[in-house]
């Protein structure tokens, strides 16, 4: 717990633990806010605002992905609660790390298996398999969702039993078999000993669910970046998938994120991750509230969660992360794994798995830790080149020594006024404080901070606004309200009153440019000759205008299997998609041209960037372009990055600049 006596208060501190001084003290008193409850938020009023990403982390998927469903009504939330023997034990011997507050970052294990063994029994894991574990990372300190998958056949260290020995070496998802009844916090062990991360969550859910659900939000609409097909009854999962943005029903969307038959687990995950990607779309777009019963039953009795620290999950903490996620900015979903040049194919035992360094699992843990949402940004000035638009004029800063401010504790930590007004200080702000005799806590708790200006003096509006971002992303800025007034009144008159709320972490966000590097050349060759012959094949049957790609990546070739296709992905609209494959014969990448202008795939773009008087729209995830669209009057037309996002930022760009329309 962090203390006033800890973090620092003014020397000339009063015996309410707020200072007149900015210097921290040798000593002082600890003082107890007590601030109002904040209003008790419904049950189901939580369900409306939330069901929908609630759902995101119950399904990543059958293959291994997973979430969870936490409330309901509070019977719904006893069903999806830990019952089973091994998840119990999980919560009460201390596994897993207790969850923190609401504000603060939480990371879950959530993975998905297959049931083999009695479902109903006291192990209802008994015999099952974990296709694919995933972690996620919800951090409502900058609105981020993280996500780091690790392909099944990776070869680690196996803690059966917790402790610092392994008991075995084995592929990471066989801890869920090898370890008996002690599968899923075997596996929770062992995830913990491979990236050095506190879990908070684990989660499971049965694959078979997964249809279900799919086919309760009545599909979902995702690209499918080739041609897949492995007829039944062949002794491998069948498949029948054409490429192209569609929707896919629950079985179709159950084969794709289980796929590796031709490429490899690595790229398993990936899909796995662009599922979850198109779910959250469809999600928010395709969700109604008359669909959370069918769904709710589908999940009843598939899903698990463990949690830890137990005590049930609170509709305060409900509501932190699944406001996050439901509400989450286009850029702000990290997609997360080692890279597929850093694993090594070696066979051991007979067996054919993947060994990564140290090094590499140690990079991809800190790139999940720290999403950095300054990188689409980067892309854009990067590509902007001298189409840049002009900057607008800016206003001249305010000296910080003009920008007098208050600090009211709207949060739930004892001192973060006093300690927030010393850092301020600190970095030259004009502090105010209460008199001894007032406690500096603002009207309510609350989520967000809020900075507020006098309106009647003068540039106090700027000196809010230059005030604002120190605060991170949970911050507004408002006129003075007769409460806030009233504060300011007692405390001299300030400018500016800040309300810091429980989103705030305690630390000031401080600015510091970000040097952006010239790109690389893009790997780009001529293409019209490919490309012009094989759209003019299908002109008739889609009529619309058509697109030449005149440029495309260095190397790749017209997919053998349907490399161009035409169709209509809904009712009334048309899209033409050309699949390229790469010379290592595993990797695809797309270009699709439709008339469906509103497709769920274009909302979004993280950035734009202006080429020749056209506007092109990027979409980006962890510094790489996953998708540039070029907009227009007669149709949409875009580049669709490998799994993987194997092409170069510069190529995406380059393949886009390069569109000219179709000479009949």
């Amino acid at each position: 717990m962090r203390t006033t006596l800890k973090r620092g208060i003014g020397l000339a501190g009063g015996h309410n633990g707020n200072g007149h001084s900015a210097a921290p003290p040798l000593f002082g008193p600890i003082v107890r806010y007590r601030q109002p409850d904040p209003p008790r938020r419904s049950v189901i009023g939580v369900i409306l605002r939330g069901f929908g990403w609630l759902l995101l982390a119950v399904i990543v998927i059958a293959s291994g992905a997973a979430g969870g469903l936490y409330l309901y009504g509070h019977e719904s939330l006893a069903s999806v609660s830990a019952h089973s023997q091994q998840l119990t034990h999980a919560e009460k011997s201390g596994d897993l790390t207790k969850v923190p507050p609401p504000s603060k970052p939480a990371i879950a294990l959530v993975a998905g298996y297959d049931v083999r063994g009695a479902p109903n029994g006291p192990n209802p894991y008994a015999g099952s398999n974990s296709d694919t574990l995933m972690l996620m990372r919800a951090d409502p300190t900058n609105n981020t969702l993280s996500l780091l998958s690790f392909p099944r056949d990776l070869w680690v260290p196996i803690y059966c039993h917790g402790g610092a020995t392994p008991t075995t070496s084995s592929r990471v998802n066989s801890a869920w078999s090898l370890c008996g009844n002690n599968g899923p916090t075997a596996t929770l062990a062992t995830m913990e000993h491979l990236t050095g991360l506190k879990i908070n969550y684990l989660i499971t859910l049965d694959f078979h669910a997964f249809k279900q659900i799919v086919n309760h939000l009545h599909g979902v609409y995702m690209n499918v970046d080739r041609r897949y097909y492995i007829p039944p009854h062949t002794g491998t999962s069948a498949i029948n998938l054409q490429p192209g943005y569609q929707k896919l029903v629950g079985g179709q969307a159950l084969s794709y994120v289980r796929y590796r038959h031709t490429d490899s687990d690595i790229y398993r995950t990936g899909r796995q991750q662009l599922f979850l990607e198109a779910l959250k779309s469809r999600l928010r777009t395709g969700l109604s509230i008359f669909d959370a019963p069918k769904l709710i039953g589908d999940l009843k009795d598939n899903v698990e969660i463990a949690q830890g620290g137990s005590g049930g999950v609170t509709a305060g903490a409900l509501e932190s992360y699944l406001g996050l996620v439901y509400h989450l900015k286009a850029g702000y979903l990290f997609r997360n794994q080692i890279p597929v040049n850093d694993f090594q194919n070696v066979t051991i035992n007979g067996a054919d798995v993947l060994q990564a360094s140290p090094g590499a699992v140690a990079s991809a843990v800190h790139s999940f830790l720290h999403p950095d949402v300054r990188q689409s940004t980067t892309i854009n000035d990067q590509f902007a080149g001298p189409h840049k638009a002009k900057p607008k004029k800016k206003t001249p800063q305010l000296p910080k020594s003009q920008i007098s401010v208050l600090v009211l504790n709207g949060g739930t930590i004892p001192g973060e006024a006093t300690n927030t007004t010393y850092l301020l200080g600190t970095h030259g702000y004009t502090t105010k404080t209460m008199p001894a005799s007032d406690a500096a806590n603002a009207p309510k708790v609350q989520r967000d901070t809020i900075v507020y200006y006098d309106p009647v003096q003068p540039h106090a509006q700027r000196a809010a606004q230059q005030l604002s971002p120190l605060f991170g992303s949970h911050t507004r800025v408002v006129p003075m309200n007769t409460a806030i007034s009233d504060f300011a009144q007692r405390a001299g008159n300030p400018l500016t009153v800040v309300a810091v709320g429980t989103s705030f972490d305690g630390k000031l966000v401080l600015p510091h440019r970000v040097r952006v590097r010239k790109p690389p050349p893009p790997q780009v060759s001529n293409g019209a000759a490919m490309t012009a012959p094989a759209l003019r094949s299908v002109y008739d049957r889609v009529h619309f205008p058509l697109m030449v790609p005149h440029k495309i990546a260095q190397g790749a070739q017209l997919s053998s299997d349907e490399g161009v296709r035409g169709f209509k992905p809904i009712k009334h609209q048309h899209e033409v998609v050309l699949t390229f494959v790469m010379p290592n014969g595993i990797e695809y990448w797309q270009v699709e041209e439709s008339t469906w202008k509103n497709a769920p795939i274009l909302e979004n773009p993280t950035g734009h960037i202006y080429y020749h008087g056209r506007k092109l729209q990027i979409y980006s995830t962890g510094g790489a372009i996953q998708m540039v669209a070029l907009p227009t009057k007669g149709g949409t037309y875009w580049v669709t990055n490998s799994i993987l996002n194997e092409l170069s930022n510069s190529t995406m760009i380059a393949i886009a600049k390069s569109f000219r329309p179709l000479r009949r």
